[in-house]
């Protein structure tokens, strides 16, 4: 049993937060500026935090697991990371998670960390082992992680507390892993069961509140356990009900006191996901772009966007969509396109290239448009879209 200052129980104010996953590398985005741009604002959110301490007066920072995204991260990372931490000005108490896990060569024992958290961050403190820290005004019951996958329980240590601790500070719990169903995957977990915490064997009354990480979503598992979720979100939400980029600011009176949790939004970037845009006909491009403009407002790399796009277009429409998906992905970090669209060249169209004057031009389209199918990825179909884009250029209108 590890033991600070002993001091009278008074009102208790603290931050709740996990899964920072700094260092988060983000492959998927090809753009290297607009990669980095992404992983800062991890970092940029953490020393926003100091902001919300400040503001509400909060004693100390708990972080529910996965600081960093990795085992091993790089030293400029773990510098960044040291950095932010001691800018908040408070001491800041952690448990590894799946990611950052404290298993033999993880970073927590590498020299390098050591010395730098020393420097940058001495309220850094790393609760590593599963046993009771009696701090100044709380005891602390970490449940740390010391394997990525783990068959047993991080908190079966629990049901066996120790009978002499102390009666007048309230008791938080730090774990990190699935509960119910939900965990890091997303609003279902359907792999096997690894870091699975059972709350039904964990005694209420033992506690005061729970401090949950490894869901990036905010939620209220039952009366004392939360899940913060992670302060910047980092993937496009899963369910309804999946509400990333928030941290938890929590008041304890006292031992066996009532809690109470208020959410504090701290995203800076908004993955936005819209499985379905149809586009019944070209006017709806018109549509499309005047939602756009109304969704993302004057930001610039402030957003990711998945969209569905359903519907038929003519092959002018369709140019002109391809326009406004160039302007869009020069604005997003990051533009994922799912589309279902049927490019149909309209009889205006087939007849402007098909009685051109140029009669190449005119025994291509007609052989396409001959040997067209229905099938939105039919090489006849794509052809016929690029004759049509390169004689519309070299015109410089529409064909």
């Amino acid at each position: 049993m590890h033991e600070t200052t002993n001091l009278e129980n008074s009102m208790l104010r603290f931050l709740h937060t996990a899964d920072w996953q700094i260092g988060k590398p983000f492959q998927f985005i090809q753009d290297t500026s607009k990669r980095e741009a992404l992983r800062s604002q991890r970092v940029e959110t953490v020393n926003s935090l100091k902001t919300i301490i400040s503001k509400h007066d909060l004693e100390f920072v708990i972080v529910s697991g996965d600081l960093f995204d990795s085992f091993t991260p790089d030293k400029s990372t773990v510098t960044k990371l040291c950095g932010a931490i001691g800018e908040l000005g408070v001491p800041v108490y952690a448990i590894p998670g799946n990611h950052d896990h404290a298993g033999p060569g993880c970073v927590w024992e590498q020299e390098f960390f050591k010395q730098v958290q020393q420097e940058l961050a001495p309220n850094f403190h790393l609760l590593s082992r599963p046993e009771p820290v009696i701090a100044e005004k709380v005891i602390l019951l970490p449940c740390p992680l010391t394997r990525r996958h783990s068959a047993t329980d991080p908190t079966e240590w629990l049901r066996q507390l120790p009978d002499d601790l102390p009666e007048d500070r309230p008791r938080i719990v730090i774990a990190h892993g699935s509960t119910q169903g939900f965990s890091s995957q997303g609003e279902e977990d359907t792999s096997p069961a690894v870091n699975q915490i059972d709350l039904e064997r964990v005694d209420p009354a033992a506690i005061d509140y729970m401090a949950l990480g490894d869901w990036h979503g905010t939620r209220q598992i039952n009366p004392k356990a939360w899940f913060s979720g992670t302060p910047e979100q980092d993937r496009f939400a899963k369910g309804e009900n999946n509400n990333p980029g928030n941290v938890l600011i929590v008041e304890l009176s006292g031992r066996h006191s009532q809690t109470s949790v208020r959410m504090e939004k701290t995203g800076q970037i908004n993955w936005i996901d819209i499985p379905e845009f149809s586009l019944t006909s070209d006017t709806a491009i018109a549509a499309f772009e005047s939602k756009m403009t109304n969704l993302l407002g004057q930001r610039v790399q402030k957003d990711l966007l998945s969209i569905g796009l359903t519907g038929t277009l003519s092959l002018a429409a369709h140019h002109q969509l391809e326009q406004v998906f160039e302007k869009l992905e020069s604005r997003l970090i990051h533009l994922r396109l799912k589309r279902d669209l049927l490019v149909e060249p309209s009889d205006e169209e087939m007849q402007g290239l098909i009685n051109r004057d140029d009669p190449l031009i005119a025994s291509v389209a007609g052989q396409l448009q001959q040997n067209m199918t229905t099938d939105p990825d039919d090489i006849h179909r794509l052809a016929l879209r690029e004759l049509y884009i390169q004689v519309m250029q070299a015109k410089g209108g529409a064909a």
